[in-house]
């Protein structure tokens, strides 16, 4: 089944600017013969201000989120911050391998170009992501990979209580705990040998950094269920990290709920490519040639 044709295309690029430059003079080459509108948001015409002379239009965030489709040259932390900024927005992203490894990547570095005229054709897909929120003194943070609490101190070893949907569970000396979304299973939480869950999966995954113990294993929770961890060390005070970003301190003694969050993350994926197809060309090494 044929989607619908792709016209109003914003692009967000890695930060580096010097890394996509040629890239974009490429997609300017595709707009006339494709008629397609393309769009810089905030902060993409400070990083190529030549673009608006290819036929690039400068664009307000409103802009961005009446886009058809959101064009994402970088590696996954650029795709990540691209879905982190089109939450509540109902754009997917599409992303463009500039990075090492591009798991959330659909079209490569080499030969995008025939890849996103497929998608611009309507041969693609969208995948709904669950996302996690974390609720700490009144405020609320949306995270689309994992949130995750850790230690603050090189040496320190911090103590958690947790407890799930109501029922304590127990306690953990360890250097921090992750709470995942499926898309984050393949993150920090793959480092520290959590599971790995398939994008379109409605779980959470509770993990420790270093436990403590023999007898831990990762976690996999309904969505419906609340994790609540309270930081019962003595003296060590831990950080919440979103996505990767420290939004506030969990210092001893304090509370903090983490959950499934409402919003989704819209990831496009274009026809042939699938979480699976993934793994075993990225993570797991094997290309399709070597069976």
């Amino acid at each position: 089944m044929v989607a619908d044709r792709l016209r109003r295309i914003a692009v967000l690029t890695h930060f580096i600017p010097a890394n996509t430059a040629a890239a974009l003079r490429e997609l300017a080459t595709l707009r006339e013969q494709h008629e397609l509108q393309l769009l810089l948001p905030p902060g993409e015409t400070a990083k190529h201000p030549w673009a608006v002379d290819l036929g690039f239009e400068a664009v307000d965030e409103a802009a961005l989120c009446a886009a058809d489709a959101c064009l994402v040259f970088g590696g996954d932390g650029t795709i990540l911050r691209a879905l982190g900024r089109l939450l509540g927005c109902s754009v997917p992203a599409l992303g463009v391998n500039f990075g090492n490894v591009g798991f959330l990547a659909s079209l490569p570095q080499d030969g995008w170009r025939d890849g996103l005229i497929e998608v611009v054709e309507g041969r693609y897909s969208v995948a709904e992501l669950l996302t996690v929120e974390a609720r700490l003194n009144g405020e609320r943070y949306a995270a689309v990979n994992d949130v995750v609490l850790s230690r603050t101190r090189p040496r320190g070893v911090l103590h958690f209580e947790y407890a799930i949907s109501g029922t304590h569970v127990g306690g953990m000396r360890c250097d921090g705990m992750i709470i995942a979304s499926p898309t984050g299973s393949t993150a920090y939480n793959l480092s520290c040998d959590g599971p790995l869950v398939v994008w379109d999966a409605s779980v959470l995954v509770l993990n420790f950094v270093a436990p403590h113990s023999l007898g831990f294993r990762p976690m996999v929770l309904r969505p419906d269920h609340v994790i609540e961890v309270r930081n019962a060390s003595d003296s060590d005070d831990a950080e919440v990290m979103v996505d990767g970003h420290v939004v506030a301190p969990l210092a001893c003694g304090d509370t903090i709920q983490v959950c499934a969050s409402q919003l989704r993350a819209r990831l496009m994926v274009r026809e042939g490519v699938s979480f699976y197809r993934n793994v075993e060309e990225k993570l797991f090494g094997f290309g399709a040639d070597a069976h």
